[in-house]
């Protein structure tokens, strides 16, 4: 039995032609001469290009693995009397009473409003069109959102000397969006994976923007699309 869908997905807009193997997920009569409505049969056409969900850059996307367990499974059992955290006085025990406040890190120095942080938002296109609500919506409720990796290193417009950072206006764009509206919770983490190391894009966060929220990454390895980007054009893939 398999919880997963693999060989199709309404993110890469592929399918089977009639039912699949569950295993490897190919048609269970996989005929000669489809054109191929899996992504067996498309990655044979088109390559690496059918491991992107699509339309590239203009969605996200997440997975279809259907388990039998779900959040509906599950029931807060509440109270008809009492109160726990607040006085039981019903003129006091109010909902805009609810604190969800949180403090982390080593000292507890991070301030939250609300205990939760966005996933990384990086050098991807779909990333790069939406940064600006992502990072006013965070510092507006006092959360954490997180600057993903390779920021520097794809931004067109990016400065070096001697192989370092020296100017990233899309960092730079990124990072005082946030603090234009940061009130004191909430935090902005930017992650660095080995080419940014090597960019000093850490350094770069720290000293002109005094960034105190480092995620640092070790390799692309564990990745499935192994930190691949799709490219616009043959001059943008030589400009990097």
């Amino acid at each position: 039995m398999t919880l997963s869908k693999p060989n199709r997905s309404a993110a890469t807009i592929t399918a089977n032609r009639v039912d699949p193997a569950p295993i490897s997920g190919i048609c269970v009569t996989c005929l000669d001469g489809c054109e191929g409505p899996c992504e067996v049969g498309r990655s044979a056409l088109k390559g690496r290009e059918i491991i992107y969900p699509q339309p590239f850059g203009k969605v996200t996307a997440g997975a279809e693995k259907d388990y039998p367990v779900d959040f509906s499974h599950f029931n807060i059992q509440g109270t008809c009397v009492g109160a726990v955290g607040i006085e039981p006085d019903p003129d006091k025990a109010t909902f805009p009473a609810v604190d969800c406040s949180t403090a982390v890190g080593a000292d507890g120095s991070i301030k939250l409003a609300f205990p939760v942080f966005t996933g990384a938002v990086g050098s991807t296109e779909i990333a790069r069109v939406n940064w600006e609500e992502m990072a006013v919506g965070a510092a507006i409720s006092g959360v954490i959102v997180i600057v993903g990796e390779n920021v520097c290193g794809m931004d067109p417009q990016l400065e070096m000397r001697n192989g370092r950072v020296v100017k990233s206006p899309e960092m730079d764009r990124r990072i005082n969006t946030f603090k234009q509206w940061y009130d004191g919770t909430g935090g902005i983490i930017v992650q660095a994976n080995v080419e940014d190391t090597r960019l000093g894009a850490i350094e770069y966060v720290i000293d002109k923007h005094g960034v105190e929220i480092l995620e640092l990454k070790w390799g692309q390895g564990a990745k499935d699309i192994g930190g691949e980007v799709k490219l616009p054009s043959l001059e943008r893939a030589l400009q990097l």
